[in-house]
């Protein structure tokens, strides 16, 4: 060997040594806080089955030194789909987070900055795969917490003001329960900005931080407070053009019992009655029997039991049969069709019930109302059927007024217009997933009616 060569070697071998034991030790990051480092931030794709999609975005980032995730579904809005999950990573780097289908299994891939996964337990098999985008642009809108007084009880809520204005202010009002909604995150609300729709989203008196009694309210109580409101948006510097309301399920009787004095432009109704509550009870009784299938007994049963609801004596007597038939209602399967304000506590309670508290019938101002009307129905539903009441409303919207009036059955959709997952068929043979989800016909439908009257502009 030549004297160059075996220097050359032993020179190679010294430098070797230095660059692995002469430099300073780099700490090789854990796998865990690796993976956290890449994953924060925002990132959209989709549930994956057979040959069908369901968008989701999520945004991963820290609170409390904890992992989560907020995960939006579009296709759930407007009556949910959107959550705050925590998030877990393994010490091999592997990312574990429930979703609203279930619980998904994940793998990063920081060069490509995607994310593939699965959900756990899912036969035939669900897919998640993400890709992550630049953070959303600065709101076009604003959100105000607002509050007003009327009559003594102090309403509360969230007023949502696009920059760009349409001219068209809404009011939301809920349906029957007493909870308190987050208003400052209401999802019609977040829909309806976005055509320049401006949107009053309140709590119910006695819920949240509105004051008054949700329990021992009226019909007459809410549709004052939802009357308060219209006065409120009036009286806003935007000089609103047109004000209406959107009520859902028995917020359809408020909005219109309110519409006695607040004179809207325009009202949408969602899964909402145009039959009297008497009527709605009744005809949800028979169908919910069918919908459950349940025995002739059952059907004697709660047919007594409606009835009483409605005409029973506040007395022990009338009490103690209530007992009866909810004994019944057990082991005859029919509890699931009341509600638990349906249910007396006592014989006082009798005559506080909520059918007697909230009894309505809206034929009457709908039958002179000169605006544009919304209805949207379910077309499975059986607590709101939409046979009857859409024959109800053509009625009422008879003669010249038949152009104000504006129907849809939402296709194979429930009370909350919400749709089943299941598999299509298609002619020719094809076949696709359908992934649970709100109809798309109720904002079609809703954008379509305000966009038709002149409420909105769109491309």
């Amino acid at each position: 060997m030549s004297t160059i060569a075996h220097t050359y070697r032993k020179n190679l071998f010294l430098g070797l040594l230095f660059f692995v034991f002469g430099l300073p030790m780099v700490q090789a990051q854990p796998p865990k806080e690796q993976a956290w480092k890449t994953l924060q931030g925002h990132w959209e794709g989709s549930f994956i089955k057979n040959n069908a999609s369901q968008p989701i975005k999520i945004h991963f980032y820290k609170k409390d030194k904890a992992y989560y995730s907020l995960q939006v579904i579009e296709e759930w809005h407007p009556q949910f789909g959107e959550f705050e999950l925590p998030v877990y990573i393994d010490s091999l780097g592997v990312i574990t987070t429930n979703t609203g289908h279930g619980k998904a299994i994940l793998s990063l891939d920081s060069n490509n900055l995607e994310i593939n996964g699965y959900l756990d337990k899912k036969v035939p098999a669900i897919y998640v795969h993400l890709k992550k985008v630049p953070p959303p642009p600065l709101p076009a809108y604003t959100v105000e917490e607002v509050s007003i007084k009327h009559k003594g009880v102090t309403l509360s809520g969230h007023l949502h003001l696009p920059d760009r204005l349409s001219g068209t202010a809404m009011i939301l009002v809920g349906g029957r329960g007493c909870y308190a909604g987050s208003t400052k995150y209401d999802l019609y609300a977040k829909i309806l900005r976005e055509y320049g729709v401006a949107v009053i989203a309140f709590n119910k008196r006695g819920t949240g931080k509105s004051s008054g009694d949700c329990n021992s309210a009226t019909v007459d109580d809410l549709a004052e407070d939802v009357f308060a409101w219209k006065k409120y948006l009036e009286a806003r510097p935007e000089n609103f053009e047109n004000i209406g309301v959107l009520g859902s399920s028995a917020g359809g009787w408020v909005m219109v019992k309110a519409q006695e004095k607040a004179n809207f432009d325009f009202m949408i109704s969602i899964v909402g009655p145009s039959t009297s509550v008497e009527e709605q009870q009744f005809q949800s009784m028979e169908y919910g029997l069918s919908f459950y299938k349940l025995s002739q007994e059952a059907r004697a049963h709660i047919k007594e039991y409606t009835q009483l609801m409605f005409t029973g004596k506040s007395n022990r007597k009338t009490y103690e049969r209530f007992r009866e038939l909810l004994a019944m209602a057990e082991t005859e399967d029919w509890k699931q069709l009341l509600d638990d304000t349906d249910i007396p506590a006592s014989p006082e309670a009798i005559k506080a019930l909520w059918v007697r508290r909230h009894s309505y019938d809206p034929g009457k101002v709908l039958s002179k109302y000169e605006n544009p009307f919304l209805a949207i129905y379910g077309e499975i539903d059986w607590i709101v059927p939409y046979r009857e009441n859409i024959q109800e409303l053509e009625q009422f919207f008879s003669g010249e007024r038949a152009n104000l009036l504006t129907t849809i059955v939402a296709h194979n959709a429930e009370h909350g217009t919400e749709v089943k997952g299941e598999y299509i068929t298609l002619p020719n043979n094809q076949s696709y997933w359908h992934f649970f989800r709100i109809s798309p016909q109720l904002i079609i439908g809703i954008v379509d009616f305000l966009k038709k009257n002149e409420l909105i502009a769109t491309r």
